[in-house]
């Protein structure tokens, strides 16, 4: 995995050399309140401590509510339903259920298939699935660096976003479909806005029938969010620019509800709600201990979102949060 962390601390670096810069010292106490630049008070509970190299990247719920994390060097981990109030536990307190390749974006299925992007440089790289109680195994290839997933489990298909080449590919995920490139794979959204110099289309999450897709570094040291909505006929339409700015810097992770989006905002150590409106809030800072979040996902319940701390230049402030919103 020091491949995977040499590359996109380069590519991150060429854009927010301050954000990066300023991650060591950002190791503000987990369980302190705080208020934020907009008076906001938030208060951030640590729920898994994972110090050490290598370190979490994404997340994602099963039906049951069992968080399930990826750890970048292959490991696919699972922190049961029950264990999701409980404060301060550690990498021991969490099940592994697979190992893969690489592992950086993690999500589930209805049938509670576990779907994981792999961005090796070999052929092993791109969308590989973890079906209940069976191995993992590769379902299609993808070059450049596959990143996040969303199921569109209506049509029974995958929408993978792909950040150097700033693409979302639609992945089908039926039996019987061409297992590498061929008919499972189709290009779902390609828009100049998802495709910069740097890190383009990252984060991918889903509210009602829109789709919302983090641009990790746009023009001007900003992150981007793109609104796309599914067409009757399966396609991208009317796709819109949701919000831009500084505030978004490194745009990660994203989760929705109601019409807003949660984002990581990871060279800024923050997660910042932005409104339909396109008003950005921030929620949670490196005062409370964020450090390079990577992903955000809501609990079960709506009322609890967790954070994961990627923290790739100081691993041992590495960890899934929580906070209530």
């Amino acid at each position: 995995m020091e491949r995977y962390r040499r590359t996109r601390r380069r590519v991150l670096a060429s854009g927010f050399a301050v954000g990066i810069g300023g991650l060591a010292g950002c190791s503000g106490s987990t369980d302190d309140t705080t208020e934020d630049e907009e008076g906001t008070e938030s208060s951030v509970e640590p729920v898994v401590s994972i110090p050490g190299e290598p370190v979490p990247e994404n997340m994602a719920f099963d039906s049951e509510g069992n968080l399930l994390f990826g750890i970048t060097d292959g490991e696919l981990r699972r922190l049961p339903q029950e264990q999701l109030g409980e404060s301060d536990l550690t990498l021991d307190d969490t099940e592994q259920v697979a190992s893969l390749p690489e592992v950086i974006g993690v999500e589930t299925g209805p049938d509670d298939t576990v779907y994981v992007t792999v961005p090796t440089d070999d052929e092993q790289g791109g969308v590989w699935e973890v079906p209940p109680d069976s191995d993992p195994s590769q379902l299609v290839s993808i070059g450049g660096f596959p990143n996040d997933i969303v199921v569109d489990s209506s049509r029974d298909r995958l929408l993978v976003t792909e950040s150097f080449g700033g693409v979302v590919y639609a992945v089908d995920i039926t039996d019987g479909a061409q297992a590498i490139d061929g008919e499972r794979r189709s290009t779902w959204l390609d828009d100049d806005r998802l495709d910069t110099d740097g890190f383009g289309a990252n984060g991918i999450t889903r509210d009602g029938n829109a789709i919302y897709i983090a641009v990790t570094q746009a023009p001007n040291d900003s992150g981007r969010l793109l609104r796309a909505s599914i067409a009757d006929d399966g396609s991208a339409s009317e796709t819109t620019l949701f919000a831009e700015g500084s505030e978004l810097a490194g745009a990660d992770g994203i989760d929705a509800a109601d019409g807003a989006v949660y984002v990581a905002a990871n060279s800024l150590n923050r997660v910042v709600r932005v409104a339909d409106s396109g008003e950005p809030l921030t929620v949670a800072t490196g005062d409370d201990g964020l450090v390079f979040p990577s992903d955000v996902e809501f609990g079960p319940d709506g009322e609890w979102l967790y954070i994961c701390n990627f923290a790739n230049q100081s691993p041992e402030e590495a960890a899934i949060l929580r906070t209530q919103v």
